[in-house]
């Protein structure tokens, strides 16, 4: 990400002594933030992991989780999820790509007169086939506390994996009269990926890096980046104050991501290297990256 310079005007004022701030303070401020050597930078590289092997995720598509999954439930008929009865009443639902160790499920605040409500939980196969069955509760409109119906179940600690959070409702008989169904993926806890900077032409304001991501997860980031240059005693921020959009941006395996580099200035020739973090899609991991370009 850009990072902002922030100059810092320093100013004494000793009242009882009559003391003037020296002349010169703000600018030696400058020029001391300016300079400051950051020792970290030298120990950053390109890339992460292997990114010259893709590796792709086992995210299964919606549409392929619902048609495997559909061999284990009976149909959504919209009696109940749908259409005229509006049995819109499922509430703060959590599915879809998640974190491991994260808690998933629904709640109800409506059960129907004289129906039941299953949940489960299943892990499934890197196909969508049922593999076990987790967890499972069932419903009725005794189980509501105080107008709602929680079913919660904390995932495992364990990466790269499909479920499915399925949500029935049965008639007095147990047959089923409509079916919910959520796929839910835990990414893999891996980042591969590489940061590149395009060669700027002699004089020109701009460039552009290039982010590649080798998957299996996606990776995470936003706009902005820092730009170093290097100096006898190390590498030293380059200013820039310049407004950064606050959009987060994923980039799939076998994906590339291509920004403008606007230099903040003119840049004397020398060696120079951006930075950009990123961090991989509902997982805890991050990764700064840093690529060298020259200016001639």
């Amino acid at each position: 990400m850009k990072k902002r310079l922030l100059f810092v005007t320093l100013s004494l004022v000793l009242a009882a002594c009559g003391s003037k701030e020296h002349p010169n303070s703000s600018s030696h401020a400058d020029n001391l933030l300016i300079h400051t050597i950051d020792p970290t930078i030298a120990q950053l590289k390109d890339s992460v992991g292997e990114p010259s092997t893709l590796q792709t995720s086992s995210m299964l598509p919606l549409d392929r989780a619902l048609t495997a999954a559909a061999d284990d439930y009976g149909p959504r008929t919209g009696k109940w999820f749908e259409g005229d009865n509006g049995f819109n009443i499922l509430t703060s639902t959590v599915y879809g790509e998640v974190k491991a160790g994260s808690d998933i499920g629904t709640g109800i605040s409506k059960i129907p007169e004289g129906r039941s409500v299953r949940f489960q939980i299943t892990s499934r196969d890197s196909k969508g086939k049922r593999l076990k069955l987790i967890m499972q509760e069932i419903a009725t409109s005794t189980s509501l506390v105080d107008g709602r119906f929680d079913f919660i179940y904390k995932l495992p600690e364990q990466p790269n994996s499909n479920y499915i959070l399925s949500i029935e409702i049965l008639n007095t008989n147990d047959v089923v009269e409509d079916t919910f169904l959520c796929p839910v993926y835990v990414p893999a806890h891996e980042l591969n990926a590489r940061l590149t900077v395009k060669p700027p032409e002699t004089a020109a304001d701009q460039t552009e890096l290039t982010l590649y991501n080798a998957g299996p997860t996606n990776l995470y980031f936003g706009y902005g980046y820092s730009i170093y240059h290097k100096e006898p005693d190390g590498w030293t921020l380059v200013p820039d104050d310049s407004a950064v959009e606050a959009i987060g941006l994923q980039a799939k395996p076998g994906e590339t991501f291509v920004e403008k580099v606007m230099f903040p200035r003119k840049l004397e020739a020398g060696q120079y290297r951006l930075v950009k973090r990123l961090n991989g899609y509902m997982t805890d991991l991050t990764a700064t990256l840093a690529a060298d370009f020259k200016v001639r």
